[in-house]
């Protein structure tokens, strides 16, 4: 008679176990769903990770002006211990003169066709280069002014060792004309071992 009670009046071992899972079911779905909302990123904290990896971006990118190696531009070395700046580039290759990684005017032979320079044969002024070297100076002096900087009017020229002399003198003629007057050589550091007495 008592066992019926119990049956009756409470639940029987199977049930109670079944309650007990259901609860533990119930308990995990409510942490789960409070862990994903405590959990997600507001928008504050996306940008700031974005304007972050920019930044350290602009940075990586600004700590190496002189990029422009390939198969036909072979850069002389030298025991040089300066590091490069952030100039005005032109880099002078076998094929092409490029200014900032952009293609001027191509080169053939070690020379610039006449057609490309003003007076001809005897011109010394290269008018693509100038073009590209006024708009690359144009926004350089735009970023200066923004960033409160003085503008320095300094060309970093990067040429291939087979480079003729004429070339390079046309070159930096055309730079002067659109007023870059200060020039500097780029070189391969080189191991200073390699550079003993000559003989």
């Amino acid at each position: 008679m008592q066992d019926n009670e119990e049956k009756v009046a409470g639940f029987g071992h199977d049930e109670e176990e079944w309650i007990r899972a259901q609860r533990a079911r119930e308990a995990k779905r409510n942490k789960k769903k409070r862990g994903g909302e405590t959990g997600t990123l507001s928008m504050n904290s996306l940008m700031d990770i974005l304007v972050i990896m920019l930044v350290f971006l602009l940075k990586s990118y600004g700590d190496e002006p002189i990029k422009a190696v390939g198969e036909d531009l072979k850069v002389p070395s030298s025991a040089s211990q300066l590091n490069p700046e952030d100039t005005t580039a032109v880099t002078i290759s076998r094929k092409s003169i490029l200014v900032n990684d952009k293609l001027a005017v191509d080169v053939k032979n070690g020379a610039i066709d006449q057609s490309q320079k003003r007076g001809g044969d005897r011109g010394m002024i290269i008018q693509p280069l100038f073009d590209e070297l006024t708009d690359a100076i144009n926004k350089k002096k735009r970023e200066t002014t923004l960033l409160g900087q003085t503008y320095e009017p300094v060309a970093t020229i990067i040429a291939d060792q087979t480079t003729p002399y004429r070339l390079i003198t046309e070159v930096m003629y055309t730079a002067g004309q659109a007023e870059l007057r200060q020039f500097k050589f780029a070189v391969i550091k080189g191991d200073m071992k390699s550079f003993g007495p000559a003989d």
